[in-house]
């Protein structure tokens, strides 16, 4: 993106073109003269950089926003099971857990396999 004047914005990683073929310009180490350089695929065209920077990613969050966290985990493969806890509700002794910051800090939290039932550990052992 550009401003009013043509310039690029603040913030952002301008595109290179070559000036012989109008091709994109790719970014490369030159080891030798240790620095960045850009490099056009179909000429023998290149470029020294004038920033080290080849992308940037800006994320913004506002105050309000909330992690989201999926209502039914159990079937999720990448969270770790336990068979050392008991749900409340069915007496399984199953359930997946997963680490959440709440007003608290980290808390632990269970999801029985069987019923579904969510809990958060209290640290207590019965």
């Amino acid at each position: 993106m550009e401003n009013a004047e043509g310039a690029p914005q603040t913030g952002t990683v301008p595109l290179r073109f070559c000036p012989n073929s109008n091709d994109l310009l790719y970014p490369k180490e030159d080891r030798q003269n240790k620095r960045l350089v850009y490099f056009c695929r179909n000429c023998d065209f290149t470029a020294a950089a004038s920033d080290s920077c080849v992308h940037r990613r800006t994320i913004s969050h506002s105050a309000s926003e909330i992690t989201a966290v999926l209502h039914d985990v159990r079937t999720d493969p990448t969270l770790p099971h336990s068979k050392d806890v008991q749900c409340a509700l069915c007496d399984t002794k199953e359930a997946v857990f997963f680490s959440q910051t709440t007003t608290e800090g980290m808390s632990l939290f269970f999801q029985c396999i069987s019923c579904g039932h969510k809990w958060k550990d209290t640290g207590s052992v019965a």
